[in-house]
Order: C-alpha cells, then sequence, then structure tokens
C-alpha cells in the first residue's frame, strides 16, 4: 500500500466519521427540540406526553374547568414532571 493510498482512506474515513457524527447530532436536536420545559404550561385540549421523576412516560390532556382553577405548578408538582412534548409533534411527518 502507497503512501497516498493510506492517507486517501484516511481522508475518506474522516469525512464519513464527520457525516455521521452531523447525523446524529442532527437527529438528537430533532428530537429534542419537541420537548418543553415542566415550567412552560401546555395549551387546553392539546393531548401531551410527559416525562416524570422517575423517568416514566405518561400521557394527558388539559380540559379547561368551571368548577376549580386549574394550576399548572401544582400539577408539575404533584406528578413530578420533568418536561413534556406535544403527541402531534412527536408523531413523523408522512408529507412528501
Amino acid at each position: 500500500m502507497k503512501r497516498e493510498d493510506i492517507k486517501e482512506a484516511a481522508v475518506n474515513y474522516d469525512s464519513r466519521l464527520i457525516a455521521f457524527r452531523a447525523f446524529m447530532k442532527g437527529a438528537d436536536w430533532r428530537i429534542n427540540s419537541v420537548w418543553h420545559d415542566a415550567n412552560e404550561e401546555p395549551k387546553y385540549d392539546e393531548f401531551f406526553l410527559y416525562e416524570n421523576v422517575i423517568q416514566a412516560f405518561h400521557v394527558d390532556c388539559i380540559f379547561p374547568s368551571q368548577d376549580e382553577a386549574f394550576v399548572w405548578d401544582d400539577y408539575v408538582k404533584d406528578w413530578g414532571l420533568m418536561r413534556w412534548a406535544y403527541i402531534k409533534d412527536l408523531i413523523p411527518n408522512k408529507e412528501d
């Protein structure tokens, strides 16, 4: 094997590794971009998935209540909510 062959193989390997890392970073960004912090309240009538402090996931939807005032901070504390995402944002986009 010639020195040029080794150099070419190294360049091709590095470019594939860079592309792989860039793809992984982009995928991580996309996955994490739909998640909201617990201090942000979701909209009423929108289903969302949340993760709690024991890393369990649950689905919920908040509806406006006429009987009592809903307090998001109490909900977060009661359920140990850490982050949440709208269900519609987790479903793959199948547009052409």
